[in-house]
């Protein structure tokens, strides 16, 4: 009887995960989250990440019109980033992250808004 030593398998990740598809931002996320000790201290070292990482102005589109991204804001309370938009007329806003969508060329440090995205939702 031969003996033959099977490795043990990993448990199955969510379909269509964001670090499935990407591990980097696993690292991206430990990066930040290294000294925290709870979600709260987890928020803040990416929201840190992103200040320091994101190169503002960049473009994006929200609901169909391009935008101008100044910077961000952090929320008064809970989580959440938001960033300060100004659209072709010159309107200012505040929006969230999540409901922007990405355009060419994307903004240096962009891996940071993916990795705080891919975290907010195993946070849920």
């Amino acid at each position: 009887m031969s003996s033959i030593r099977q490795e043990p398998r990993a448990a199955p990740r969510t379909k269509g995960s964001p670090m499935q598809a990407d591990p980097g931002l696993r690292a991206l996320i430990d990066q930040a989250t290294t000294d925290s000790v709870d979600e709260s201290d987890e928020h803040t070292g990416l929201l840190g990440m992103i200040r320091e990482e994101v190169a503002c102005p960049f473009s994006a589109r929200f609901e169909g019109e391009e935008v101008r991204c100044l910077g961000f804001e952090w929320p008064l309370c809970g989580y959440g980033l938001n960033v300060v938009c100004r659209s072709r007329n010159g309107k200012r806003r505040s929006l969230e992250i999540g409901d922007l969508e990405w355009i060419q060329p994307l903004p240096m440090g962009h891996r940071w808004i993916e990795a705080y995205l891919a975290w907010r939702e195993m946070m849920v």
